[in-house]
């Protein structure tokens, strides 16, 4: 039964994800389509004002001509006024007063003064009018004139004309529809737009807005209400009109399904419960069983999981087992020479990198032990490489037999070797080095062949010849050829 239920309910609660990613897309959609609206309302009183920048009457400065002409193309346009403004930013006509009517000045308003400058058309965020007193957007484009720009002509929108544009959408009741400016100020709204005009949206919806042009949110509105908010921002006005949905509709359905579904099956489920709890207690033990191998093999420890008294775990059993084997010898492969078992180069820098942080932690020291022998590219030339791979397993041998435990020879490469000695100063390291120069100058007896080889020796100190793991192979390596420049069987220390 926890199954089914758990199918059910996944199944149902996928069915809710899904109608949800839809109902936000067609919000989406609205938005959009709303944002258009807005575009088209705005771009129809810039044509129109465009087309009466070209008046004859501004041309011949007939204002008063103009002001006639102003009145009847604002009864086609869904504008509260118009007006003209010249160079002084002073308005000498406006359509909410009679023609010769004492008018204030603009006071050197920013969009205005763009308009001048540029002679482009802008369109502003929610301000208040000079004359009105009330929240308006107005929509100013120049008046050209012999390349100059003698007047600005513009009209003035008032939100409640925006509103509609949302109305028209005919959203759900519980929905709210917002136009913001492109400063985040509200400038249009389906609910309570007396109350939240002129204020700023939910700053997490403004902030998401300013990084991008679409996307969805879940904000608490300025009611205070947890919605998913949905916003599409024009590339044109910078403006965003936004959808916010409330929260509790998105999932009001999803539990009342649920929760019938959880209550018409409780009944069923209980009846069940014996059985299932039989049936449970006897995979149970041998499933925790398969825990305690399972964190081992994620740690990288060695796995062998004996029979648990149950196919499938013990099947699991078999799969850790030989996934840990696996992986021990993928390991094995990946940080050691093939050759010779020693450490190869990747992890004898890894190592070193950690000790040296371990030194520097605890005022502890190390030394490293560079060692190239001499003349063994001979052999390899004279005998033949599977000598001289006998001759390098023989060297590893001798290596890890002049070493502590807790020390790491690898090979870096060819015939050159090293060695990471923890805790050990110059001294230490001299006393391996001599060591060695006598262990890798012993006959090296493969099958009926007997050779003789040596070895030169470079040392590096930590601290002494060096802070980094470069700088201490390096020191070393220099060592270990001013060693075989002073002929065979030497080792030396790095300055």
């Amino acid at each position: 039964m926890i199954p089914a239920l758990l199918m059910v309910v996944g199944l149902i609660s996928y069915n809710s994800y899904k109608d949800r990613v839809a109902l936000t897309q067609a919000s989406l959609a609205t938005a959009r389509a709303m944002m258009s609206a807005v575009d088209r309302e705005v771009a129809a009183v810039q044509v129109g004002l465009f087309a009466l920048a070209t008046s004859p009457h501004l041309i011949s400065n007939d204002l008063s001509a103009f002001y006639d002409q102003a009145k009847i193309v604002l009864k086609n346009q869904n504008a509260r006024n118009i007006f003209l403004v010249d160079p002084s930013f002073q308005q000498v006509v406006n359509t909410l007063r009679p023609f010769g009517s004492e008018l204030p000045s603009e006071a050197h308003h920013p969009s205005i003064t763009q308009v001048f400058k540029t002679g482009l058309p802008v369109t502003t965020d929610l301000l208040i009018g000079a004359v009105s007193k009330m929240p308006l957007i107005v929509v100013a484009v120049p008046v050209r004139r012999d390349g100059g720009v003698p007047y600005v002509l513009a009209a003035s929108i008032r939100p409640e004309q925006l509103a509609l544009l949302l109305t028209q959408q005919r959203l759900s009741a519980d929905w709210i529809g917002v136009i913001f400016d492109s400063t985040g100020t509200i400038v249009a709204r389906t609910h309570q737009m007396e109350r939240f005009l002129g204020m700023k949206g939910a700053s997490a919806v403004i902030a998401r807005i300013a990084e991008t042009e679409e996307d969805t949110i879940e904000v608490t509105s300025v009611e205070g209400i947890p919605i998913l908010s949905v916003f599409s921002r024009s590339a044109v006005l910078n403006w965003t009109v936004a959808i916010g949905i409330p929260s509790i509709i998105l999932t009001r359905d999803l539990w009342n399904t649920l929760l019938w579904l959880v209550g018409g099956t409780a009944v069923l489920l209980l009846s069940s419960l014996a059985v299932a709890w039989a049936i449970g207690s006897r995979i149970a033990g041998p499933i925790r069983q398969l825990a305690a191998p399972a964190l081992a093999l994620g740690s990288g420890e060695k796995v062998i999981v004996p029979s648990l008294r149950l196919r499938e775990a013990d099947e699991v059993g078999k799969a850790l087992t030989r996934a840990s084997a696996m992986l021990m010898a993928a390991h094995h492969r990946a940080n050691h020479d093939v050759l010779t078992g020693l450490a190869n180069r990747a992890l004898f820098d890894e190592i070193l990198t950690h000790q040296l942080a371990i030194c520097e932690r605890n005022q502890t020291n190390l030394s490293i032990v560079c060692v190239d022998l001499d003349g063994f590219k001979a052999v390899n030339d004279v005998h033949g490489h599977a000598n001289g791979d006998g001759v390098l397993c023989v060297v590893a041998a001798r290596l890890q037999q002049a070493i502590r435990a807790s020390d790491l020879a690898a090979r870096m490469g060819g015939d050159e070797f090293a060695l990471i000695l923890i805790n050990a100063g110059a001294d230490a390291a001299e006393t391996v080095a001599a060591k060695l120069i006598d262990s890798l100058a012993a006959p090296y007896h493969l099958g009926l062949l007997t050779l003789d080889l040596s070895a030169s020796i470079g040392i590096a100190t930590y601290p002494e010849s060096g802070a980094t793991s470069e700088a201490l192979l390096l020191r070393a390596d220099d060592a270990m050829y001013k060693a075989k420049s002073m002929g065979k069987r030497c080792y030396a220390l790095a300055s």
